[in-house]
């Protein structure tokens, strides 16, 4: 599938519906800057469905535990689009359309 030119990006920090209508995700960057709790962040079509989740370990470490996920085709949401953040410190971008 052909992405196109331009694609969305929103950075969240908390649980957000990012469209509240059908639509793709091409790609996620999670950040977990908390030292020592775990994160984890779910994509959800609807308000129950997951579509895509990842746990993210905290470190006793200075930085942070990143992930980047591409979506190769992009996750395709039925409903809407929406970032459940369970636990942790997050920043998550979203790339969408």
């Amino acid at each position: 599938m052909a992405r196109p030119g331009k694609i969305p990006t929103t950075v969240v920090t908390s649980d957000t519906t990012l469209k509240s209508s059908p639509g793709k995700v091409w790609a996620i960057t999670v950040c977990n800057s908390h030292a020592t709790e775990n994160a984890s962040v779910e994509l959800q079509d609807g308000t129950s469905t997951d579509r895509w989740a990842v746990v993210l370990p905290g470190l006793d470490t200075p930085g942070a535990t990143i992930v980047h996920a591409v979506f190769d085709p992009p996750i395709e949401m039925q409903t809407d689009i929406r970032i459940d953040i369970t636990s942790g410190t997050v920043a998550a971008t979203v790339f969408w359309t």
